[in-house]
């Protein structure tokens, strides 16, 4: 039984590594932005690069970005996003992107 049990997490963990190795993503860029608007229905969050001053607000990048509790999140709180992308093409494909989302203090 303990021999079974411990195969059973083996595979298990190497299926894990297995399917985290298969993964080509890579970091593509870091941004900090403020959440202009909540998408509820598509749990999406709408961000405003932000470049440290008024004028990077006025003149940021606007981005799209998915998330799994969009409820979490303010309208105006300030994050850092690291996106990682598994294409070279320099695009905004959510299908090929990954987001990892980090509060910052106003």
């Amino acid at each position: 039984m303990k021999s079974k049990r411990m195969i059973s997490w083996s595979f298990l963990l190497m299926s894990v590594f297995i399917i985290v190795g298969c993964s080509n993503y890579q970091e593509d860029f870091t941004f900090t932005g403020i959440i202009v608007e909540k998408l509820v229905e598509d749990e999406m969050l709408v961000m405003k690069e932000y470049g440290g001053s008024d004028e990077g607000r006025i003149d940021g990048n606007i981005y799209e970005i998915p998330v799994d509790k969009v409820e979490g999140y303010n309208v105006g709180q300030k994050l850092e996003i690291t996106v990682f992308s598994n294409t070279d093409a320099d695009v905004w494909d959510l299908d090929h992107m990954k987001f990892e989302i980090r509060s910052i203090a106003n």
